[in-house]
């Protein structure tokens, strides 16, 4: 795809987690400026590389993708306001009830937009000398009002201390009707307490697929939806490209079932070898 916009970073505001940036035209296709949350989320995501926390959050491939812009764009950004256009003849902004925007045909056209951010860890790969080219353009769908994603909210690295740990539970396949055939006999699986586990690797983005989660299928793995709930358990396979991360308890377990899509991070986790004296039997 053909870049259509040159991208400078004029002012930034870490604490009011805002980027104002100005956009100038490269390319006769490139006749827009706008609001839409999709125009702005393609414009900040060109701009990350590997290493920065939007990049490793969401693979460049989901921006491709309707459905997912619909349902993640506010989790990043959660406005945009287009202020000004600089362009020979009419330069006004227009407003359809959806989005403002500017659409002419022009040689040289520029723009300044303000983003808002959901969390100041989208915008750390941004500063006043950040330049880069975009293909960035609006999508025609309804952005669903969400709750921020924020990967400050993810739970930390445990500390190697477990002597709280919950100790580890005796599971029996026969308990588990839904997975009789897809269990050991039996197998010991740690408590869900935050001392039991500890994260070991961690699968974001492009990493996230068919592939990696089915080498993680029956292991303990730590997993964060989308949705920013977070699981501790085992995680077991539920149907095509469908997933469950069971955690247990002295008296019973719960389960959490995700799509690949609706994952954030997902990784094995390693828990306390120690503890297996405190076994318990489940179902017992």
């Amino acid at each position: 795809m053909a870049y259509l916009y040159d991208v400078k970073v004029k002012s930034i505001d870490v604490a009011n987690k805002t980027a104002i940036l100005d956009i100038d035209t490269i390319h006769p296709d490139a006749m827009y400026f706008s609001n839409n949350l999709a125009f702005a989320i393609r414009l900040i995501r060109d701009a990350a590389l590997g290493d920065s926390p939007i990049a490793k959050s969401f693979d460049m491939n989901c921006l491709f993708d309707n459905n997912w812009l619909k349902e993640n764009a506010r989790g990043y950004i959660t406005k945009c306001e287009l202020n000004e256009v600089r362009a020979s003849g009419e330069t006004e902004i227009k407003n359809n009830g959806k989005e403002a925007y500017w659409r002419g045909e022009t040689d040289n056209a520029s723009a300044m937009i303000t983003v808002y951010f959901a969390s100041s860890l989208w915008m750390q790969h941004l500063n006043t000398k950040s330049n880069w080219r975009s293909s960035a353009y609006p999508a025609t769908v309804e952005f669903v009002d969400r709750a921020p994603i924020d990967p400050s909210n993810e739970i930390p690295d445990f500390s190697d201390d477990y002597a709280n740990s919950g100790g580890w539970v005796l599971v029996k396949s026969e308990t588990l009707k839904a997975t009789d055939s897809l269990w050991p006999k039996e197998v010991f699986i740690p408590i869900y307490t935050e001392k039991s586990y500890r994260r070991s690797t961690k699968l974001s983005g492009a990493d996230l697929n068919k592939s990696t989660l089915e080498e993680l299928l029956f292991k303990t793995v730590f997993a964060l939806g989308r949705n920013g709930i977070k699981t501790f358990g085992i995680l077991v396979p539920r149907g095509d490209d469908y997933y469950s991360v069971i955690s247990f308890s002295k008296g019973g377990y719960s389960e959490s079932g995700y799509k690949i899509p609706d994952v954030l991070t997902l990784g094995a986790s390693e828990f306390n070898v120690n503890d297996s004296a405190k076994a318990v039997r489940f179902g017992a």
